[in-house]
């Protein structure tokens, strides 16, 4: 089970995930960013804006612990590399395949990504 603590800061995202959404950022330059940007890399604007992304994007890597979930590196469609839990049979995996968000609803909904 994961665990999730929401507070101000987080309150948008966790939001957006019980709609089945996932809340990314963007700066004025219109780059989508990671959530731990707090500027635009563009032109160092602080002024970002709540942004529903797509959801889907490329496995770029992942690190397997027995017994526990797969983690992964993924890079979104629009741009941001995050670190995700992944679920998938880790004897499939391999660099550049299409994963998509899908999200867990036990307590707080969380974002989990799928091989699609």
């Amino acid at each position: 089970m994961t665990v999730v603590r929401r507070d101000p800061a987080s309150a948008a995202f966790y939001d957006a995930a019980a709609q089945h959404q996932l809340l990314m950022r963007r700066g004025p330059s219109g780059t989508v960013l990671p959530p731990e940007a707090r500027t635009d890399p563009i032109n160092g604007s602080p002024d970002l804006e709540p942004f529903i992304v797509s959801g889907t994007g490329t496995l770029i890597s992942w690190a397997i612990v027995p017994g526990q979930a797969t983690t992964a590196l993924v890079e979104l469609t629009e741009g941001p590399w995050l670190f995700v839990r992944l679920q998938a049979d880790p004897a499939v995996l391999k660099a550049g395949l299409t994963v998509e968000v899908c999200f867990e609803d036990a307590g707080e909904s969380v974002p989990v990504f799928r091989l699609s």
